[in-house]
């Protein structure tokens, strides 16, 4: 319980300190922004996971690399231009911290409507860890 809220408090910090930095940026873009890192969200998860599924359980091996390599390449064609539109609304570090967000997110909508499968703690400890990571990075607490 204490982790996901040391984890809640860091996700919240970092929204309100993007959205204040982005305030001034056209709503349309941040929206396009969004919907792209969502789009890179489900494309990475697709790619990841989909020969782990029923519906490739006959497949062979060229099969399943081949479906998730369109996948993959599918992401990218989303990933690119979502990178581009945040350079211009945050820094590098913090493109990277909303990356992570984004995996994060789609890890755990994954596990719960997709794969049927728990979240452990032992994932959750990781995010924490990331997540405080690229924080101490992002904001050079340390030195």
């Amino acid at each position: 319980m204490e982790v996901r809220m040391e984890s809640n408090i860091i996700l919240i910090y970092i929204h309100i300190y993007t959205y204040i930095k982005m305030i001034k940026t056209n709503y349309k873009t941040i929206i396009l922004w969004l919907l792209l890192n969502v789009a890179i969200m489900v494309f990475m998860d697709l790619g990841l996971f989909i020969q782990t599924t029923p519906l490739m359980d006959g497949a062979g091996f060229l099969k399943k690399i081949g479906v998730s390599e369109l996948m993959a390449t599918i992401e990218w064609m989303f990933l690119i231009p979502a990178n581009r539109i945040g350079n211009g609304l945050m820094s590098a570090p913090q493109i990277s911290l909303w990356s992570y967000i984004f995996d994060f997110i789609g890890q755990i909508l994954s596990n719960i409507f997709w794969l049927k499968l728990p979240t452990a703690i032992d994932d959750y400890v990781a995010m924490v860890m990331i997540l405080g990571g690229m924080y101490i990075s992002l904001y050079k607490v340390v030195g």
